[in-house]
C-alpha cells in the first residue's frame, strides 16, 4: 500500500510539473526569435544589399539622361570650356559629368554646368562611352566589355567617345552609356550580385536620342 501511494504521488507530482511548464510563458519569446531571428535579420540585409544597388543605378540613370541633354542640345560638341578647348574633349565631358564646369556656348554666351553625378558615386569609378548609330537598333547599346589582367586589374574599358561628323550635328543618333563599377559582395542567404572582378558590379545606363538642330562654333569646321 505504501508504494502504491508513493507511486500515486510521483505520478501527480509529475503531472503538476507538467502543468506548471504549459502555463509558464516565460523565455518562449526568446526561443522563438533564436529560431526565427537569423532568417529574419538575413532576409532583412539581402534586402538592403539589393536595394543598395537598384539605388545606385537609379542615380545612373538620372546622371545619364542629364549628360545626355548636353549631347542633344550640341553644348558637348561646340562649347569652349575654360582650359580653351573647342568642343569638349572625353575628359572634358567625363570632368562635367563628375565635378560640374564652365564656359561658352557657341554664340560667346557664358554658361555653367553643375555636378551631374550623385556624390554616392565616385568619379574613378565611371566610365564615359558615347558613339554613332546609323539607326535605332538594340544591338548598338550593348554593354562595353571590360576586361583585366591576371592580378584584377581593368587593362581595357572597350569604350570610346565618338560624336562627330562632318558639319553641323542636325539629326544624329547618339548613344551614351554611363558605366559604373559599384562596390559589392556576397550577401546573406547565399545572395551574390556580382559580375565584375574585385567584388563589384557593373551597371550601366543608357541613353540614346536624335540630336536637335545646332550649328558648330565659329572655331569648328564640323561638331
Amino acid at each position: 500500500m505504501a508504494l502504491w501511494d508513493k507511486s500515486m504521488w510521483g505520478q501527480k507530482t509529475v503531472r503538476r510539473l507538467c502543468t506548471t511548464l504549459r502555463r509558464d510563458r516565460k523565455g518562449v519569446v526568446a526561443i522563438e526569435f533564436a529560431i526565427v531571428g537569423p532568417a529574419f535579420i538575413a532576409l532583412l540585409l539581402g534586402i538592403l544589399y539589393t536595394m543598395s544597388i537598384y539605388l545606385a543605378q537609379q542615380m545612373l540613370e538620372t546622371a545619364a539622361q542629364s549628360a545626355g541633354r548636353l549631347l542633344l542640345t550640341g553644348a558637348v560638341q561646340t562649347s569652349k570650356m575654360a582650359n580653351g578647348n573647342v568642343g569638349m574633349s572625353a575628359s572634358d565631358f567625363k570632368n562635367a559629368i563628375c565635378n560640374g564646369a564652365s564656359g561658352k556656348d557657341a554664340n560667346g554666351q557664358a554658361f555653367t554646368i553643375p555636378v551631374l553625378l550623385p556624390s554616392m558615386l565616385t568619379c574613378s569609378r565611371l566610365t564615359v562611352n558615347v558613339t554613332n548609330a546609323t539607326s535605332y537598333n538594340v544591338n548598338n547599346s550593348a554593354a562595353p566589355t571590360f576586361t583585366y589582367d591576371s592580378k584584377g586589374v581593368l587593362t581595357s574599358t572597350g569604350s570610346g567617345y565618338n560624336y562627330q561628323s562632318n558639319g553641323d550635328g542636325t539629326n544624329r543618333i547618339v548613344i551614351l552609356q554611363l558605366i559604373y563599377l559599384w562596390p559589392t559582395g556576397r550577401g546573406p542567404l547565399g545572395l551574390n550580385l556580382i559580375n565584375q572582378p574585385n567584388g563589384n558590379r557593373m551597371i550601366v545606363a543608357t541613353s540614346v536620342f536624335t540630336t536637335e538642330k545646332y550649328a558648330c562654333n565659329s572655331a569648328q569646321s564640323s561638331c
